[in-house]
């Protein structure tokens, strides 16, 4: 998930107003899919307000965590390899462009697309190749 919209508001970036709504929009989102049991969120504070605003609509109990892995000039294929090592189901991540759209690139050649912010891409591991089973943005729910 790309963090929720987020100028700068007195020399910090932050999210908005519609940030706040966008990531709101897909905890509601979120809330109606699969129990997420990890969260791991870019240190930067526009990626921690998303998360903030998503946690309230997780129904289950879930681990979270800060994870500089994800901030928006990191490795894609370290951030894969730290990935692939974790045990868990299901998990949430909440990053930032380029990033984004590099991880999707890596997982799925050719996939790489433009998120809008608060835009997620759901992906499943369960087949011999990751494959991409959704890509939602608050636009499409609203």
């Amino acid at each position: 998930m790309r963090h929720g919209d987020a100028p700068t508001i007195d020399g910090v970036r932050q999210l908005s107003s519609k940030g706040i709504e966008e990531s709101k929009l897909m905890g509601q989102w979120l809330s109606q899919q699969e129990p997420i049991d990890t969260v791991l969120v870019s240190p930067l504070l526009r990626a921690q307000q998303t998360a903030g605003c998503v946690y309230p609509f997780l129904q289950n109990e879930f681990q979270s965590s800060e994870e500089p892995l994800l901030k928006p000039e990191a490795s894609a294929r370290l951030a894969i390899e730290y990935f692939q090592a974790l045990e868990a189901e299901s998990v949430l991540l909440i990053s930032h462009m380029p990033l984004v759209v590099n991880l999707l690139e890596a997982w799925i050649p050719h996939a790489g697309r433009y998120f809008p912010t608060a835009s997620m891409a759901e992906l499943s591991f369960k087949a011999a190749k990751p494959l991409l089973q959704n890509f939602i943005t608050p636009a499409e729910i609203a």
